[in-house]
C-alpha cells in the first residue's frame, strides 16, 4: 500500500491507499494505523530526494517519516526473525 506521496508538491498521506490527506493533518493514531497496515503488505512510498515539498513543514514531516518507515521496512525481517527466535525454544519445548 503507498502510504505517503508527494502530489504538486505536498506532502500527503493514506490510511488506506486511495483518500490522501495533507501531512499537518497526521496524528499519532493514523501513523500507528499506517505502520500496522504496512508491516504486513510493505511501504510504498515517494522518494523525497526525487521530488521536491514546497511547503516546510510537510517537507519536514515527510523526511521524517520516510526515514523512518524506511528504516522500519528495512528492519521488519530482523524482528520477525527475532520474534520467531524468541518463541522458538518454548514451541520445542511444547510439541514434545
Amino acid at each position: 500500500m503507498k502510504c505517503l506521496k508527494i502530489d504538486n508538491g505536498k506532502g500527503l498521506f493514506s490510511l488506506d491507499g486511495d483518500a490522501w490527506q495533507q501531512l499537518d493533518l497526521i496524528t499519532k493514531d493514523n501513523i500507528l494505523s499506517i505502520v500496522t497496515e504496512c508491516l504486513v503488505n510493505g511501504f510504498e512510498m515517494d522518494n523525497p530526494f526525487e521530488t521536491s515539498v514546497h511547503n516546510k513543514a510537510h517537507e519536514i514531516i515527510y523526511n521524517n517519516l520516510f526515514t523512518k518507515f524506511t528504516e522500519l521496512d528495512k528492519q521488519k525481517s530482523k524482528f520477525k526473525d527475532e520474534s520467531e527466535g524468541l518463541y522458538k525454544e518454548s514451541l520445542a519445548k511444547y510439541n514434545e
